[in-house]
């Protein structure tokens, strides 16, 4: 694998782990929170801040279950040894200066100085690269567009 490619999978790495274990802090504070609240002589005030805290335990829970599913998927990706005649997932594509990875929906990271972004092949740009090939020219928001690489 190309060792620019593997710098931007362990960079995209590093990002998702240190989601995962923001996510996992704030579960478990939103926890301690719930454990530690106790009824007052305020009953409905109660049940209000208990109703809300387990809202955000939910929307925590589910922003976890996202971010590991997204590990998994990088590291599904990673494991792509073998380039592809053609555009996709787990492919770096150079567009003119921009470069993409086709993988997880994470926006614009930096490697060695170098900005590329990281989409998925179900975003709008991702749907109408996967399939071409080096050299192919694709039209994205009224622009012609050449792959001038594909790793």
């Amino acid at each position: 694998m190309n060792t620019f490619k593997e710098k931007v999978y362990q960079t995209a790495i590093v990002q998702v782990k240190e989601k995962i274990n923001l996510l996992k802090a704030e579960r478990k504070a939103i926890n301690d929170g719930i454990l530690e609240d106790t009824k007052s002589s305020a009953g409905d005030k109660f049940e209000t801040g208990r109703e809300t805290m387990s809202r955000d335990l939910m929307t925590v829970e589910n922003q976890l279950k996202q971010a590991n599913f997204e590990f998994d998927e990088l590291c599904r990706f990673q494991a792509i040894k073998q380039p592809s005649s053609s555009v996709q997932e787990g492919s770096l594509v150079q567009l003119g200066t921009d470069k993409y990875l086709i993988s997880i929906s994470l926006g614009q990271i930096t490697v060695d100085g170098q900005k590329l972004f990281m989409l998925s092949k179900n975003s709008p740009l991702g749907e109408i690269l996967v399939g071409h090939k080096k050299n192919d020219q694709v039209e994205f928001r009224g622009k012609s567009i050449l792959i001038t690489e594909l790793l």
